[in-house]
């Protein structure tokens, strides 16, 4: 009889968090580790509801509260700066999906792709700043990762449908002329630069099309969440800077494309819903059957597609300089970005101030290689220093 497989989520009171656990409702998985960050309340309600082995929280006082809160519930709780990478490596789960965002992923990325599992990721700032330190260390412990956001499932979908021996990322480039990443525009399609210097916070956070967090509806709103997803292919499907092209598509019904060599493309449609990349980077290289309702082609009635506008939007140019200086570029630009996008919500700077100030930090940065996670962790620390400098002067 086959064991029952184990799942652990990371980042579980997230947007992504919350839509994974949803998903795996219907999956026959047991759920080994759920870790949380500010929302303990929420982090609380889970655990009673999955009865996790193990929790994990980021700071000893985090963990004290849970257990107050639940003192017999039988999860072993853990707490403190450590805590999230010693839970995936105790919980021996089979499936890690990684939705913890920011930075703060980077540790818990590498410490799942030592255990040999399978990581969903949906953490797309690992992949940009330590993407090849993961992959290393995935091919020392025999583990493999299936991107979950949306736009890289729908590339991976793609490239696995068109060629079962081309199944497992990076793919090779040489059958693809070009991939495709679509970007709904965002909440200011359209709108020039002029127009982009009076938005507020509260029209910028008013994303058309997904529920995110505060900072990836910001990033959304100035497309340097396109700009890193764009680095992210490169890394993922390991291609050229060159071979990556992206398209805005407000319908937000493709995902995203590939063009093969001999210019077939194929195309990844869905309505916007998060829980099937989760579904398919479980269940691959099957699909599951899901009672959920089909694409209405005819009530979708048009897809429409337009060039991004890089001069009010130049966070996509500013993101493909980041890739092209290479070493702990990538890492900075996050770094940058966090701090710009922080100072904008707090209303320190306008909204288009938010890629020049990332623009200006990257050009004072030192540039090296990325040898060691040590490496990326200095890249993120001189990145913040120089971009709060930035925003005293």
């Amino acid at each position: 009889m086959e064991k029952t497989k184990k799942a652990a989520v990371l980042g579980s009171t997230g947007s992504v968090g919350t839509q994974a656990l949803e998903a795996l409702k219907n999956i026959d998985m047991e759920i080994a580790l759920l870790t949380g960050g500010q929302n303990i309340s929420l982090l609380a309600k889970q655990i009673c509801t999955f009865r996790p082995a193990l929790a994990a929280v980021p700071t000893k006082e985090a963990a004290d509260r849970l257990r107050q809160m639940l003192p017999d519930i039988g999860t072993r709780i853990l707490g403190g700066g450590s805590a999230v990478c010693e839970g995936i490596r105790e919980c021996g789960a089979d499936h890690i999906i990684h939705a913890i965002s920011g930075m703060a992923g980077i540790p818990p990325a590498l410490a799942a792709a030592d255990t040999g599992a399978r990581i969903a990721m949906a953490n797309k700032e690992a992949i940009i700043a330590a993407g090849h330190l993961i992959y290393d260390r995935l091919a020392k412990s025999g583990g493999e990762l299936i991107p979950v956001d949306s736009e890289h499932s729908a590339i991976f979908q793609c490239l696995t449908a068109a060629d079962a021996a081309n199944s497992h990322s990076p793919a090779d480039p040489a059958k693809i002329r070009r991939i495709i990443l679509t970007a709904s525009g965002g909440p200011f399609f359209g709108k020039t630069l002029a127009e982009l210097s009076a938005v507020t916070p509260p029209m910028a956070l008013a994303h058309p099309t997904w529920k995110m967090g505060k900072k990836i509806t910001i990033d959304s709103a100035t497309l340097m969440n396109k700009g890193f997803e764009w680095i992210e292919a490169c890394r993922l499907f390991g291609v050229q800077g060159d071979q990556v092209e992206v398209v805005i598509h407000p319908q937000s019904i493709i995902h995203s494309m590939v063009e093969y060599i001999d210019t077939s493309v194929l195309a990844q449609m869905s309505y916007p819903d998060m829980a099937d990349c989760v579904r398919y980077a479980l269940h691959y290289p099957q699909r599951a059957p899901f009672d959920g309702p089909s694409l209405n082609f005819a009530a979708v009635g048009t897809l429409t597609f337009h060039t991004p506008d890089e001069e009010a939007f130049p966070s996509l140019k500013i993101a493909r300089q980041a890739w092209g200086a290479g070493g702990c570029a990538p890492a900075a630009l996050i770094a940058a970005d966090e701090i710009a996008v922080d100072a904008f919500l707090s209303d320190k700077i306008s909204f288009t101030d938010i890629p020049a100030l990332v623009g200006e930090t990257l050009a004072v940065c030192s540039i090296y290689p990325v040898k060691t996670e040590e490496d990326i962790y200095e890249a993120d620390r001189a990145a913040r220093a120089a971009a709060l400098a930035q925003i005293k002067r």
